[in-house]
């Protein structure tokens, strides 16, 4: 394992223990493990196997697919934020 591969996974874990998870916060670690577990394997690409390829696909859409969920919570944010102000 990288030394980045393994920082990520070390703060993707300190998000995981805190009191209060954040999504986000552990949604950014998340996505950062992902990116560099794909980033390594990228660097094997010559050496894989069908195996490996189809882990390196299901790793990509994983990460897309969170990247997106992590967009729409930050809009929803960013709309609670506003009605707040409105009342407030």
């Amino acid at each position: 394992m990288e030394a980045s591969v393994a920082y990520a996974l070390f703060l993707h874990r300190q998000e995981l223990q805190r009191r209060q998870m954040l999504y986000v916060r552990v949604s950014k670690t998340k996505i950062q493990l992902t990116k560099e577990l794909i980033a390594e394997q990228k660097q094997r690409l010559s050496s894989c196997s069908p195996e490996d390829l189809q882990i390196l696909s299901r790793q990509t859409q994983f990460k897309r697919q969170l990247q997106q969920k992590l967009k729409h919570r930050n809009k929803q944010l960013k709309v609670i934020a506003k009605q707040q102000e409105r009342r407030g």
